[in-house]
C-alpha cells in the first residue's frame, strides 16, 4: 500500500501549481501569482507558503479555498480524495486535453460566479442608496445620547461623528449560524471619494452573539471596502494602513495632520487588494499585534513599507493614554522598512 501521506509531504507544491498554469514569483517567504484555479487576474491573489513546516496554498480573491497538495489537486482536477492521492503518487495520469477541458470549465464557472456576484452587489448598492439608510442612522445618532456616548467611548468626538456621518441603530437584525438576532449597532458609511453616496454601510454590532463576529454590512451582497478617513484627498503621499475602521478613525483623530491619509482595512483577509491600490506610495502599516505575519506580507506586496509594531491594539493604546499624538508621530518616524 502506498504511503499517501508521505507522498503529499514530498510533493513540491510550487511545481504542482506551476503545472496547473500558475506563474509563481518569489515574494519574501512566499510564492505568489494569479490564482490558476479560477484564472484570476490579481497577480498576488494566490499564495504558496510554509505553515508549521508544511507547504500550503490559499486563494485570497475567490472561493477556491486553501490547503495542501492533495486539496489543490482535488480542486484543480475535480478529483476525489483517492484519485488525487493516485495522481500525486504517479498511479493516475491525466490526458492534456482533459486538463484543458477542465481548465475551460473552471474559467466558465468562475466567470459566471463573478457576474452573479457583481449583479448582486450592484442591486444591493442601488437599494442602499435609494433607502438613504446612512442618513437615517445618523439622524438617530444625533437624537440619541446613548449612540453619541458610545462613539465617544470608542474615541470619536461628536464633531468627527458628524463629519463622517456615523450613525446608531437601535435594533439591527443580523444572522449568525442561520439564526436571526437583534442588537443595537454603530453604523459606518464607507465613501470612496468619487460620490456623495456611500458604497457600503458597515454595522459594528454592540451585543454580538459571537464576540469574534462583530461586523455586518447593512444588507447582504455589499462588498467590504476600506474606510478612507479623508475621501476628498485620495492622493496624499503618506498613507497609513490600519486593521479596522474604528481603529483608523481613532488614529486619524489623534494624528491630527492634513498630510496623512489613513485607511481602515475591514479585517485581516482583505489587505492584499488594498495594498495593490497603494503600490508606489509611501506606506506605513499598523495592524493588530496578532497580525504581524499579515503586516509583513502586506509590506512584500507593496514592495517595501514601514511596519509599526506595538503591543496592543492602536485604539486601545490611544484611548487609554498609553499613546498620545506625540508618541504616535514618533512611532511613525521610527518605523523601519520591512
Amino acid at each position: 500500500m502506498n504511503d499517501y501521506a508521505g507522498i503529499v509531504e514530498r510533493t513540491n507544491l510550487v511545481e504542482l501549481v506551476q503545472r496547473a498554469g500558475g506563474n509563481l514569483k518569489r515574494a519574501g517567504k512566499e510564492w505568489r501569482c494569479a490564482c490558476p484555479l479560477h484564472n484570476g487576474n490579481n497577480p498576488t491573489g494566490f499564495a504558496v507558503y510554509v505553515e508549521s513546516g508544511h507547504s500550503k496554498w490559499k486563494c485570497w480573491t475567490n472561493d477556491c479555498g486553501q490547503g495542501d497538495a492533495l486539496d489543490f489537486v482535488q480542486t484543480w482536477l475535480s478529483f476525489t480524495k483517492e484519485e488525487a492521492y493516485q495522481y500525486l503518487g504517479g498511479e493516475r495520469k491525466v490526458d492534456p486535453a482533459e486538463m484543458a477541458r477542465l481548465a475551460v470549465e473552471r474559467a466558465q464557472r468562475a466567470e459566471k460566479s463573478l457576474q452573479e456576484t457583481i449583479a448582486e452587489a450592484h442591486k444591493a448598492l442601488e437599494e442602499l442608496r435609494a433607502a438613504r439608510k446612512w442618513l437615517e442612522y445618523h439622524e438617530t445618532l444625533t437624537q440619541s445620547s446613548v449612540g453619541r456616548n458610545t462613539w465617544i467611548d470608542k474615541g470619536i468626538p461628536e464633531v468627527w461623528q458628524d463629519l463622517w456621518q456615523l450613525g446608531y441603530c437601535n435594533n439591527f437584525a443580523y444572522k449568525s449560524d442561520g439564526e436571526l438576532y437583534h442588537s443595537p449597532s454603530l453604523s459606518i458609511p464607507i465613501f470612496d471619494g468619487h460620490s456623495q453616496d456611500p458604497i457600503n454601510i458597515r454595522h459594528r454590532i454592540l451585543n454580538p452573539v459571537n464576540p469574534n463576529d462583530k461586523y455586518r454590512p447593512d444588507r447582504p451582497g455589499l462588498k467590504a471596502a476600506p474606510f478612507v478617513c479623508d475621501p476628498e484627498h485620495l492622493d496624499l503621499d503618506n498613507v497609513l494602513l490600519i486593521e479596522g475602521e474604528i481603529k483608523s478613525m481613532v488614529t486619524y483623530v489623534h494624528l491630527d495632520s492634513p498630510k496623512w491619509q489613513v485607511i481602515g482595512i475591514p479585517g485581516k483577509k482583505s489587505y492584499r487588494e488594498v495594498c495593490e491600490a497603494f503600490k508606489g506610495r509611501k506606506v506605513w502599516i499598523l495592524f493588530d499585534p496578532d497580525a504581524i505575519e499579515q503586516a509583513q506580507d502586506a509590506a512584500g506586496i507593496l514592495g517595501g513599507a514601514r511596519i509599526i509594531d506595538i503591543s496592543m491594539k492602536v485604539d486601545d493604546a490611544l484611548n487609554s493614554g498609553y499613546l498620545d499624538t506625540v508618541k504616535l508621530r514618533n512611532l511613525i518616524k521610527m518605523a523601519k522598512k520591512a
